[in-house]
């Protein structure tokens, strides 16, 4: 199979050239060029991604979370197979992959891996997904953005971004949630999420029910105080969150008392007291 390696030039903290030395072992696996260093805008990097789909078997995206999703949204993912390269900090995609050892390693998982199936999420029709939550996350990733402009980085700078917005940016709203045809209330929303695999960044397991391949939504509702939050974060890093209403469905409905911050992928998407979310079955092609 051709392969074709595309990475964000403006991701992460690695310059250009860092970027091209630390895929090289990886493009020589799959004997492959890098592409999307010359991307001056996300247009530029979207038509760069579609123009490749066009030519080569597989297209594999190294980044994070931020440009694998920028991926599934560019091009056809039911059509032209992708693949996955982590590059990037929390890396949700890494573990849902169950991908282990460096770059190499993963290169030669997906030179001699088949191609699999999976589901994405269908965001109010505009944007697809493999995770997204409204609450809480939209302030911890504002929070987390504006300190990575002042040169923070790591877990360290996630952990702050999180205190930060649980004590003093996020307030919380009172939802309407229908999954499927059944509806109840969530009083004091902090998160709601919406998910088609178990992880957040840095290994954090918070849905731990959560499956790539089985054609539904698999939804988290949490409204705790602090000292369940607190639990919930500590067993994500262990046995999996254990806090939480969970569900499952094919549709969600969500009707809000005031807007809030949609985030998907781990980057911020828009604001809007009412969501719609729909599971779109095989629309993703994986080769890992």
């Amino acid at each position: 199979m051709h392969y074709a390696i595309i990475t964000n030039p403006v991701s992460g903290k690695m310059t250009i050239d860092q970027k091209r030395a630390v895929l090289a072992k990886a493009a020589k696996i799959l004997n492959a060029k890098i592409y999307g260093l010359d991307a001056i805008t996300a247009d530029d990097f979207g038509q760069c991604a579609r123009e490749l789909a066009t030519h080569y078997d597989v297209l594999v995206t190294a980044g994070g979370d931020g440009t694998f999703s920028d991926i599934i949204n560019s091009i056809d993912t039911a059509q032209t197979p992708i693949s996955y390269l982590p590059l990037g900090t929390g890396n949700a995609i890494r573990y849902a992959l169950k991908y282990k050892g460096s770059l190499a390693d993963i290169a030669m998982r997906i030179k001699d891996g088949k191609i699999q199936k999976y589901d994405l999420i269908n965001c109010d029709e505009k944007k697809r997904a493999f995770m997204a939550s409204i609450g809480i996350e939209g302030a911890l990733i504002r929070l987390r953005n504006q300190y990575l402009t002042q040169g923070a980085t790591g877990f360290k700078t996630y952990l702050c971004a999180a205190f930060n917005a649980y004590f003093r940016e996020y307030k919380r709203a009172n939802a309407t949630i229908t999954v499927d045809d059944a509806t109840f209330e969530a009083k004091n929303l902090l998160s709601l999420m919406v998910v088609k695999q178990p992880y957040y960044g840095f290994r954090m397991n918070v849905v731990p029910m959560a499956r790539f391949d089985d054609r539904k939504l698999h939804i988290f509702c949490i409204n705790s105080g602090l000292f369940k939050c607190a639990i919930g974060g500590a067993t994500a890093f262990t046995i999996g969150n254990r806090i939480g209403e969970y569900r499952t469905g094919q549709k969600l409905a969500v009707q809000l008392e005031r807007p809030l911050i949609l985030q998907i992928d781990g980057n911020y998407a828009w604001e809007a007291d009412a969501f719609t979310f729909t599971v779109m079955p095989n629309a993703l092609k994986i080769k890992c």
